[in-house]
Parts: structure tokens; C-alpha cells; sequence
């Protein structure tokens, strides 16, 4: 019997000594594995959280052409408000309201267009045109030829439109987070031909 206690002592040293950390030499490859791996983890959840949100963006982006009976379907008029930002919002009214039908006189036109430039070029581009989401027009649209929506980078996204009858749209799509859930702040319009 004695025999088989320095045979149980010595497995038992070997195996706890395995375990240990050189504390002679931090920059041991045992004790650089173990950070390594410990980091990569850490590295890893990180990554994996981020791609998430990136998802969770596009994803609220491409429900926005969803119904129960489509993937390609336009939303119904008159979305800005559910989709905007309340900002990009009154942009859109007001670039409509100078650029589009107006009441106002051609004397009064110079002096709100001053306005409106002062209030909205450090924010906005300013483009000399009536501006709507996804260069839409203000009829019924419905269902959509075509709709390919592709990362850019965080927070931006191409969309690509066709409305079929040869009108095609190309828009950039800047995506924030707003209480919660996505909002569009801006959506910079190129009709293609």
C-alpha cells in the first residue's frame, strides 16, 4: 500500500502544476496563450454585438417595402412622419415649399430662399429641388420592380428603387437611432435612366 501514495502524490503534483501560472516569467508562452484566449473571446462578443446592430438597421430598413403579401411593396403616402426624423422632416417640408408648387410671390421667393439656406447648409446639402423620400412622387406607387438595399458603412445605405416605367432611383439612406428604434435623417435622391 504505501507504494501507491507517492505514485497518487506525484500525479497529483504533475496535474496542479500544469495549472499554474509562471509567476518567473509572465512573458511565458503558457501565460501569453491564456491571455490570448481570453481576449479573443472577449474580442468575439464584442464583434458579435456590433454585427447585431448592423443587422437590426437594415433589417428596419428593408421592413419599410414589407407587407403580408410582398417584399417589394412602397409604403403608403405620406411615410416621412413614421420614417424621419422629425428634422429631416421639416427639411423635406421645406425644400418642398420653396422647390415645389408655392404660394409664394416671386418677391418673396429670394428672401426665403436666403432663410432656408441659412437654417439648413450646415446640416443638409442643399439641392434646388422639391425633395421626397426615395425620390417617390406624390401618386400611388405600390408594387416595386425591383429593391436592392446594400451596406455602405455604419449607418448608411445604398437603396436602389426601380418603380418600373423606366424610373429608377439611386438613395443614400442615413440611419440613426432615435428612442429606440431607426429613423431615417437623411435620404439623398439620384433618378437614374
Amino acid at each position: 500500500m504505501n507504494k501507491k501514495y507517492p505514485a497518487l502524490y506525484l500525479s497529483l503534483f504533475l496535474l496542479s502544476s500544469c495549472n499554474q501560472i509562471n509567476k518567473d516569467n509572465p512573458k511565458s508562452p503558457m501565460n501569453d496563450s491564456l491571455q490570448k484566449t481570453g481576449d479573443s473571446v472577449i474580442i468575439q462578443k464584442e464583434n458579435t454585438s456590433i454585427s447585431n446592430q448592423k443587422d437590426n438597421a437594415e433589417e428596419w430598413l428593408k421592413n419599410i417595402f414589407k407587407t403580408k403579401e410582398s417584399d417589394l411593396y412602397f409604403p403608403d403616402y405620406n411615410v416621412e412622419e413614421k420614417l424621419c426624423t422629425k428634422r429631416f422632416q421639416e427639411f423635406i417640408a421645406e425644400s418642398g415649399e420653396l422647390y415645389g408648387p408655392s404660394n409664394l410671390t416671386d418677391a418673396e421667393y429670394p428672401a426665403a430662399e436666403k432663410k432656408y439656406i441659412a437654417k439648413w447648409s450646415g446640416i443638409y446639402p442643399i439641392e434646388e429641388r422639391e425633395m421626397w423620400l426615395f425620390g417617390r412622387g406624390n401618386g400611388d406607387i405600390g408594387e416595386l420592380k425591383q429593391l436592392k438595399i446594400n451596406k455602405i458603412k455604419e449607418g448608411i445605405y445604398n437603396v436602389f428603387i426601380d418603380y418600373g416605367n423606366g424610373i429608377k432611383t439611386q438613395n443614400e439612406v442615413t440611419l440613426v437611432s432615435e428612442n429606440g428604434d431607426y429613423k431615417i435623417d437623411y435620404c439623398k435622391t439620384k433618378f437614374l435612366e
